[in-house]
């Protein structure tokens, strides 16, 4: 018989953490899953600590070339034979009852929820607790989701498998937010649960050399993709959600020390018919992307 859950773990040069993320797959209350590894051409000791976490129910493919998360996520999805879809990244974990109250919660609420997320504690490379994300939006949250990723992660969310498949795999042409690009389709189609706990412990690490999170113009080929793929969505949005999203955009692209981007989007705020407050605020926004190009481009000289 099929099983309940397929859970997909994406892996790339993390042999040092894959067998404690596939343990807390393993101690979860909720047993009927299965779990696909898709390695996405590690070159490291992945597959020998996925083989030394001996069990049944764990699946391992391997990309004979590095393709990204996109890609490989879409290989686990292929071959998934769950009703519900659960992703998981290799360096996070999951506390024991997670998965059984996401899966109870959804058969409970039934087809007309199509995902499940709960909230996330974030933890730095010594384990140290940094940061809790715990919004509460739940339901028709379409516009929501628009404004920001407020999910945040592929680690906290549970899909029903039908739902992912009406609305399309994972779009490969994002180097980043392909989450908030998967997650946007989605709550397009169906309603969100939001489980009020802290059920997932989310990797914030600064030494990770392969994560996107951290590569500014990742970061921000993601988020220009976004707005121009739903970019009619966004001017269809009523002017205080308007606002809000491309303050969103703004805050992003300032951090990434993208002045051009963070400009234009400063033009359609203001366009909204801002607060002084909010007039002031772009202001800032922009002296603040204009201080991080100028960084980068200073610290590109020195190092020529």
């Amino acid at each position: 018989m099929n099983p309940t859950v397929s859970v997909i773990i994406p892996t790339y040069k993390r042999g040092y953490c894959i067998a404690a993320c596939l343990r807390s797959v393993l101690a979860q209350s909720f047993g009927d899953f299965e779990i696909i590894v898709v390695d996405d051409a590690s070159g490291d000791d992945t597959e020998a600590q996925v083989a030394s976490v001996a069990d049944p129910r764990i699946q391992y493919l391997l990309h004979e070339t590095n393709q990204g998360g996109a890609v490989a996520r879409n290989t686990g999805i292929a071959v998934a034979r769950g009703e519900f879809i659960a992703f998981l990244d290799s360096d996070d974990l999951w506390l024991p009852d997670k998965l059984e109250k996401q899966i109870v919660s959804l058969q409970r609420l039934g087809p007309d929820c199509g995902l499940s997320y709960t909230w996330l504690a974030c933890v730095d490379d010594d384990g140290k607790e940094t940061l809790r994300i715990n919004p509460e939006i739940d339901g028709q949250c379409f516009e929501e989701m628009l404004v920001s990723n407020f999910i945040g992660s592929f680690s906290n969310v549970v899909v029903r498998k039908a739902l992912l498949i009406e609305v399309g795999a994972l779009d490969v042409a994002f180097r980043s937010c392909q989450d908030w690009d998967l997650f946007i389709r989605l709550t397009r189609r169906a309603g969100v649960h939001c489980l009020r706990e802290y059920a997932v412990r989310y990797l914030q690490s600064t030494l990770d050399q392969v994560r996107i999170s951290t590569n500014p113009r990742s970061v921000v080929q993601g988020h220009k993709r976004i707005l121009d793929k739903y970019r009619a969505d966004y001017a269809a949005l009523a002017r205080p959600y308007r606002r809000r999203a491309f303050r969103f955009f703004m805050t992003v692209f300032a951090e990434a020390g993208s002045f051009s981007n963070a400009l234009a989007c400063g033009w359609t705020r203001l366009r909204c018919g801002p607060s002084l407050a909010e007039a002031g605020d772009s202001v800032h926004l922009m002296l603040r992307a204009a201080r991080r190009l100028l960084r980068r481009k200073m610290h590109a000289l020195q190092k020529a």
